[in-house]
C-alpha cells in the first residue's frame, strides 16, 4: 500500500452508534489480519457526543472500547483523505456523493459493497473498490434496501446487539474482500 495507511471512513446519521461499532470492528479485524489500515468515522448530525451507553456496553462486552469516542461532522475534506468510505443507509451515500463528488467511486453502502466485492478481481484494494462499485446501478441507491444496517438509536439492547451482530459480519467480510491474501 505503497508504505502508506490505507483510510476507511464508516458514516451514518449521526455517529453515535453504528458507525462507531464499525470504526471499532473495521479497526479490529484488520489489526487481526495485521494490516496497516486506518478507520475513522463522522456523521450527518452531531459533533462532539459521545456513542450511546448502550453501544458502549455492547462494544465493551466484545472486547471493544469505545468510550472515548466523539462524534464529528463530515466535511468534504474528511471524505477526500478516505481511500473508501462505507456508509450504512442508501441516502448516506448519496448525501456523500453531493459533497464530495470525486470520491463517487469509493463511496458505498457497507452492505452493497461487501455483497459486491464477492464477485470482482484486483490485485489492489483500490482496483477491487473501483471494481465493485463500478457494478452499481442506479436503482442500488434509491429506495430501501437489505444493503442498508438500520438504525438502532433509542432501540433495545436486544436490537443494538443485532445491529452490532451484523457490523460485525458486515466488517470481517469488507476486510477480508477488499484485502484478498497474494498467493
Amino acid at each position: 500500500m505503497d508504505g502508506k495507511s490505507f483510510r476507511i471512513l464508516v458514516i451514518c446519521t449521526a455517529n453515535i452508534c453504528r458507525s462507531p461499532m464499525t470504526e471499532a470492528l473495521l479497526r479490529a479485524a484488520a489489526e487481526t489480519r495485521g494490516l496497516d489500515v486506518s478507520v475513522d468515522s463522522a456523521g450527518f448530525l452531531t459533533q462532539d457526543e459521545g456513542a450511546t451507553p448502550v453501544v458502549v456496553d455492547i462494544m465493551g462486552e466484545r472486547g471493544l472500547d469505545i468510550s472515548s469516542h466523539r462524534s464529528r461532522k463530515v466535511t468534504a475534506e474528511i471524505v477526500n483523505t478516505a481511500d473508501l468510505i462505507v456508509a450504512m443507509e442508501r441516502r448516506h451515500v448519496r448525501d456523500l456523493a453531493l459533497l464530495a463528488n470525486d470520491a463517487v467511486a469509493r463511496i458505498d453502502t457497507l452492505g452493497g459493497l461487501v455483497a459486491r466485492l464477492q464477485s470482482v478481481g484486483g490485485e489492489s484494494p483500490n482496483e477491487r473498490i473501483s471494481a465493485a462499485t463500478a457494478t452499481r446501478v442506479a436503482s442500488d441507491m434509491v429506495g430501501r434496501g437489505a444493503d442498508e444496517v438500520d438504525d438502532p438509536f433509542g432501540k433495545s439492547k436486544r436490537v443494538n446487539r443485532h445491529t452490532a451482530d451484523r457490523l460485525t459480519e458486515l466488517s470481517q467480510a469488507l476486510i477480508a474482500g477488499v484485502f484478498v491474501p497474494r498467493v
